[in-house]
């Protein structure tokens, strides 16, 4: 697993559940950060010495299924009776192949919603954010909670992260009425003027209305976290951190754009290794992991939302103020892309944003999108 060393603690109490009520199965946890866990992976399976059971972020699942590395589990779960049902419906979408079959089972998932800073809506005598609001309600409050004092700015109206679609500019371009791919996958679409736009607004959040920090290459924090924004669009992993920053925060939806509500959903989810030599313990412990007891332990830690209904619905959707914005968003979510060549095709499409858009204005939205979508276009072989 990916996850740093609190998350290892927190995952290796729930292996130990499992194997106190599985004693003939062992299970050894290994965790590493983001970068190097996908490196290690890679070598493990070039060299046949793979984990037997590992986890897989949902864009990035289409490139190890066809590469033939992960064991289909339908048989698994025809044979005993396992009700795909009960898990978010997105999320087992996420890991069904083309062919219909499942190569792994959500574990969990993220949702975006925009937090914001109760302290500093009151002092400032606005009433906190709700379902009615849209881009222009935001960039009006925004603009009211920012604070300049001699060309500083001690407290921004609004931050969010620019270096990855997930954080919030993906549901910008659906909330514009646009996308990034065709439903087919296929094509590049997000050069239309209604993807663009909203980009754009992202944009001019930092440029134009001036009320959100120009992002650096690097970065520099959180600055909601670090008690410098009064809001926030980004993801539920995000929960326990502001907890702990000590900040009396809420969550609402994210605020409308032209074409409706949109929010981006993330699951991740546990893959069998095609090569293990335990097949049937695998899924037993991916069987158990997606059920509702060890569901129940993952919304306790609040870092992620469960995949499994009941759980998302009765425990982590009333653990805390917010819980059930983040979940009734999936009503209105759209998938995180996944295919296969995410990686380059986003890496190339992210580097175009972040240097000629986000991190410094050399061109319009259109403009840039307009230049690298031929380029991308060429990495989808079409």
């Amino acid at each position: 697993m990916w996850g740093d060393a609190t998350e290892l603690r927190n995952q290796q109490k729930i292996v130990d559940a499992f194997m106190a009520a599985n004693p003939n199965i062992t299970v050894k946890v290994t965790a590493s950060d983001w970068d190097s866990y996908w490196d290690k992976l890679q070598v493990g399976l070039a060299g046949g010495d793979a984990p037997d059971v590992f986890l897989m972020d949902g864009p990035l699942f289409p490139d190890y299924q066809t590469r033939d590395q992960l064991l289909d589990l339908s048989p698994y779960i025809a044979r005993d009776g396992f009700d795909t049902g009960q898990l978010v419906d997105l999320a087992v979408e996420d890991f069904t192949a083309p062919d219909g079959h499942l190569y792994g089972l959500p574990r969990d998932l993220n949702t975006i919603a925009l937090f914001y800073n109760k302290t500093m809506f009151d002092a400032a005598g606005v009433p906190y954010p709700d379902a009615t609001w849209d881009w222009a309600r935001l960039v009006e409050v925004a603009t009211k909670l920012t604070k300049s004092d001699a060309g500083a700015v001690p407290q921004w109206g609004f931050y969010t992260e620019t270096s990855d679609m997930e954080n919030y500019w993906s549901s910008l371009v659906w909330q514009a009425g646009g996308d990034i791919l065709s439903p087919d996958k296929k094509t590049v679409v997000i050069d239309t003027d209604q993807a663009a736009a909203g980009i754009q607004f992202l944009q001019d959040l930092i440029y134009t209305h001036k009320v959100m920090p120009q992002p650096v290459a690097g970065g520099t924090g959180d600055a909601f976290e670090n008690g410098q924004a009064a809001m926030e669009a980004n993801g539920s992993w995000l929960v326990p951190t502001h907890e702990a920053a000590g900040i009396d925060f809420g969550v609402a939806p994210l605020p409308k754009g032209p074409a409706g509500q949109a929010t981006s959903v993330n699951p991740s989810g546990v893959v069998v290794y095609k090569g293990t030599r335990s097949p049937d313990a695998a899924w037993e412990f991916v069987k158990c992991y997606t059920g509702p007891e060890l569901q129940a332990m993952i919304a306790s830690l609040k870092a992620s939302m469960p995949a499994n209904k009941q759980v998302l619905a009765e425990q982590y959707a009333t653990s805390f103020d917010g819980g059930r914005t983040f979940a009734d968003a999936l009503s209105y979510a759209h998938l995180k892309p996944s295919f296969t060549g995410y990686n380059e095709f986003s890496g190339m499409l992210q580097e175009e944003l972040d240097t000629k858009v986000f991190n410094d204005r050399q061109l319009s939205a259109k403009a840039a999108l307009d230049e690298v979508t031929p380029k991308l276009q060429q990495l989808l072989g079409q």
